[in-house]
């Protein structure tokens, strides 16, 4: 029964790697898009926090954490969002699903290391309205940049663990913009931009035992301003569109645009924990982004600006009896969390900030080595104000958490 529930899972997250769209929002055509990587399904469910690993439970945000690690783990995870869009009186909405990581994170003696895939950020948009030469156009984007990364920690003595990653971020974004006038041949720009560029995160965590089940834990997370390329090209068109939506093109132009180069967000995370072994946790973290050198994928836009950005998180878990043998429920761990941050993006003078509450359950499997976690976050994006557009999310995520002790000597041939 636990194979065929895991398989399904299996199935499931594929389906979500399938798909076409990992986000569906406007603000996404900014930048590189919305960020969309915020750890395992097990962090995300609190509020994100980068403070929390156990030794069967790896935490990919923070590399140190993998000093802890006691068990070979193998990590997916992928999400369902809804979005409800409301710009001034009318309302709209949009879906996407995401796979959210691939990870593999395995100890060795002293220390341990992980590396794996995650979708780093994510653009996904489509809207039609009036530009400023007065013509009616749509505006569709698609695409990701993912990360893969290599990252080890080690306990260097007691209660401190330091830990170091190494990430390669790559993608392919695609803007397609379709102009309808009314006196000749509709006109389309499609704008192709392929990224790339490395990055790298250093962390430190130190904790201290009050008595052999409960510890304070302090941690600090450092993700430093990657230099990235985008590389871009454009093809114009003259098409005709048909009324069943046949596209036919009748010119055709391959136009080189300008490379740009910029930094990705510098990110100092400060966190601290109360953390009762196998029964709760709490904590909170806190962070500071510097957006200064962080520019648009192709052009300056009217009315966009880059600032710094902060954000503070706190969440927690609770698991009633971990070794109950009477009842399941008990074994199961509750999370829950809340986020509020400040993105970075400036329009029309106005911030466009972020919350989410968030909630989950691990449900053990495999003799407790193993988990299926599920989780869902309710949250909102931007505001009406200056004509810009709130959204109101609701998303379903879904993780699988597989552990083992590989590499072990037998003691009987």
């Amino acid at each position: 029964m636990i194979k065929k529930i895991i398989v399904g899972v299996l199935l499931l997250i594929a389906s979500f790697a399938n798909a076409q769209e990992s986000t569906s929002s406007p603000y996404s055509i900014h930048g590189l898009g919305i960020l969309n990587f915020r750890g395992s399904i097990a962090n995300k469910t609190m509020g994100g926090l980068s403070t929390y690993a156990d030794p069967i439970t790896p935490n990919i945000q923070n590399p140190a954490l993998y000093g802890d690690l006691k068990t070979t783990a193998l990590g997916v995870g992928g999400t369902y969002k809804t979005t409800t869009f409301k710009e001034s009186g009318t309302e709209a909405s949009g879906k996407a699903t995401t796979l959210d990581y691939l990870t593999v994170s395995i100890p060795a003696d002293k220390f341990g290391f992980g590396f794996g895939l995650v979708p780093y950020r994510s653009v996904g948009f489509s809207f039609r309205g009036v530009n400023a030469q007065g013509l009616e156009e749509s505006n569709t984007g698609s695409g990701n940049v993912n990360r893969v990364y290599l990252g080890t920690g080690a306990k260097v003595f007691k209660g401190l663990k330091l830990g170091a990653e190494f990430q390669y971020n790559f993608g392919r974004i695609e803007n397609v913009v379709t102009q309808f006038p009314e006196a000749q041949n509709d006109t389309r720009i499609i704008t192709q931009t392929d990224v790339r560029g490395v990055s790298y995160t250093l962390s430190g965590v130190y904790d201290l035992n009050l008595d052999e089940q409960t510890l304070l834990r302090a941690s600090v997370v450092y993700s430093q301003s990657g230099k990235i390329k985008s590389e871009n090209i454009q093809e114009l068109s003259a098409v005709a569109i048909a009324t069943d939506g046949a596209v036919s093109t009748t010119e055709n132009e391959i136009v080189d645009i300008a490379d740009r180069s910029f930094s990705l967000p510098s990110r100092l995370t400060l966190g601290g924990a109360f953390i009762k072994k196998s029964k709760w946790f709490v904590g909170g973290e806190v962070y500071l982004e510097n957006n200064n050198d962080y520019q648009d994928r192709v052009q300056n836009r009217v009315g966009v600006n880059y600032a710094k950005a902060y954000g503070v998180k706190v969440g927690g878990f609770v698991i009633p009896k971990y070794n109950s043998l009477t009842s399941y429920f008990k074994r199961v761990t509750y999370r829950f969390g809340m986020r509020y941050e400040r993105l970075g993006l400036v329009l029309q003078g106005e911030d466009i900030n972020e919350f989410g509450t968030s909630f989950g359950v691990s449900l053990p499997v495999s003799q407790g080595l193993s988990s299926i976690d599920l989780g869902m976050e309710l949250g909102s994006r931007g505001t009406t104000d200056a004509g810009l557009v709130q959204e109101n999310f609701v998303n379903f995520s879904i993780g699988l958490s597989l552990s083992d002790k590989w590499f072990r000597k037998r003691k009987f041939n």
